[in-house]
C-alpha cells in the first residue's frame, strides 16, 4: 500500500527559512525609501556611529569567543591565501575596472565620472563588518574571514592611496583622516579580549551559545544605514540613464567578481574556506572610499558623479552577497 506525502508545503517552509533573511533585505531597503532620513550618516540614528563603536567591536569580539586562537594562528602561516586575497583585491580587480571603464566609455558612453567613482571603490579595501556577517551567515570559515580582512583592511590603509594615484592621477597622503587608534579599538582590541575570555574564563571550552542570528541583526543594521544612505545620494546634476547604468554596472561587476573569485579559488580551497575568501576579497570599504573621496574630489564640480558609486555599489554587494550566502548555506 503506497501513501503519497505532500511535499509542497516543506518546501516552501525550506525556501523562506533560506530566502527569509534577503527578505528581511528588501524590507530594510523599502523602510530606508520610505524614511531615509532615520538611519542616514546625519540622521536621527548615526548609523557610522552605530557601525563603528557598536556593530564592528561586537563582531570581533563575537569571533574571539567563537574561535580556537590556533585557528587564527593557522589563517594568518597561509600564506598563499593571503597573498591571493591581497592579488585579487589591489591588483586584479582596479585591473578589470580599469579594462571594465575603458569598454564602458568606448561602447556604451557611460558619463566618465561615474566610472571613475567605480574604480575609486575597486581600489578600497575590504569592510570590517560585511564579510564577517556573510561569513556566519552562509556558515563558512570565520577565522579566515576574520584575518584575511585585517590583513587585506590594514594594508589597504597604505595600498589603496597610492593605487588611486597610480591609476587617476589624484588621491591623498597615506593615513590622512584615519584614527589608527579608533580601527585598533574597534577591531583588534575586542578580537583580543574575545580570545582571552575564551582561554582563560571559558577554558577554551566550546562556546554553545549560537550567536547567528546577533552578527545578522548588525548587518541589517549596516544595510538599513546604507540603503538610506543611498536613497539621499545627491543625483540632482546626473540624468536618469546615469543612475541607471550605475545600478546595472554594480550589479554585473559583483557577480562577475564573485564568479572569478568562486572559479580561481574552488581547485584549491575548501569550500568553507572559499566562501569567507569571496566575501572578504568581493566587498568594499565605503568609510574609506569617502575619505578619500572627499579629500581628492572636494569641491569638484563632477563630485557628485563620483560618489554615486559610493552608495550604490556597496548596496549592490550586501544584496548579491546576501541572496549567495543564503543560497550556498548548509
Amino acid at each position: 500500500m503506497s501513501v503519497n506525502i505532500n511535499l509542497q508545503p516543506r518546501k516552501k517552509t525550506n525556501l523562506l527559512y533560506r530566502y527569509g533573511y534577503v527578505l528581511l533585505m528588501l524590507v530594510c531597503m523599502i523602510l530606508a525609501t520610505i524614511q531615509p532620513h532615520i538611519g542616514a550618516t546625519n540622521g536621527i540614528i548615526n548609523g557610522n556611529f552605530i557601525i563603528r563603536y557598536f556593530a564592528v567591536p561586537s563582531m570581533y569580539l563575537e569571533a574571539g569567543l567563537l574561535c580556537d586562537p590556533k585557528s587564527f594562528y593557522s589563517t594568518l602561516k597561509d600564506g598563499y591565501l593571503l597573498t591571493f586575497v591581497m592579488v585579487f583585491v589591489y591588483i586584479l580587480m582596479p585591473f578589470l575596472a580599469r579594462i571594465g571603464t575603458y569598454l564602458l566609455m568606448t561602447y556604451a558612453k557611460v558619463n566618465i565620472w561615474l566610472l571613475k567613482g567605480m574604480e575609486v571603490l575597486y581600489c578600497m579595501p575590504p569592510p570590517f563588518s560585511t564579510g564577517l556577517a556573510l561569513c556566519r551567515l552562509a556558515q563558512a570559515d570565520l577565522p579566515t574571514s576574520v584575518i584575511t580582512t585585517l590583513v587585506s583592511h590594514f594594508g589597504g590603509l597604505f595600498l589603496s592611496p597610492i593605487l588611486l594615484y597610480l591609476m587617476l592621477g589624484t588621491s591623498t597622503p597615506p593615513l590622512v583622516g584615519i584614527n589608527i587608534r579608533e580601527i585598533v579599538y574597534s577591531t583588534l582590541f575586542p578580537l583580543g579580549m574575545g580570545i582571552i575570555l575564551r582561554m582563560f574564563v571559558l577554558k577554551n571550552k566550546c562556546f554553545n551559545v549560537n550567536t547567528n542570528w546577533f552578527s545578522q541583526i548588525l548587518l541589517l543594521a549596516i544595510a538599513y544605514h546604507w540603503f538610506c544612505d543611498a536613497v539621499l545620494a545627491d543625483a540632482s546634476s546626473l540624468q536618469a540613464v546615469d543612475i541607471l547604468f550605475c545600478v546595472l554596472i554594480a550589479c554585473l561587476a559583483q557577480i562577475l567578481l564573485s564568479s572569478l573569485c568562486w572559479i580561481l579559488c574552488s581547485q584549491w580551497l575548501p569550500r568553507n574556506v572559499l566562501l569567507a575568501a569571496l566575501f572578504t576579497s568581493t566587498h568594499k570599504s565605503v568609510s574609506l572610499g569617502g575619505w578619500i573621496l572627499r579629500g581628492a574630489y572636494h569641491g569638484s564640480a563632477h563630485g557628485p558623479a563620483v560618489n554615486l558609486p559610493l552608495r550604490i555599489l556597496p548596496v549592490a554587494q550586501l544584496l548579491l552577497g546576501s541572496l549567495l550566502a543564503s543560497w550556498l548555506a548548509p
